[in-house]
């Protein structure tokens, strides 16, 4: 599954308490890696909210 980049924002980052809409295009680590884990298949976006919703 690709996933596009605003839905990937919506999903990790805008649980983030340092998450702030912004021009530039940064990338946390936390954003790095949960990226990395979906495109390989290791984790899936429903895992990912079930998570934040703790």
């Amino acid at each position: 599954m690709k996933l596009d980049k605003e839905t990937l924002i919506d999903l990790i980052c805008k649980h983030c308490d340092f998450y702030k809409e912004s021009d530039k295009d940064l990338e946390c680590g936390a954003y790095k890696i949960l990226k990395g884990l979906l495109d390989k298949k290791i984790i899936t976006p429903e895992e990912i909210s079930d998570a934040l919703r703790e």
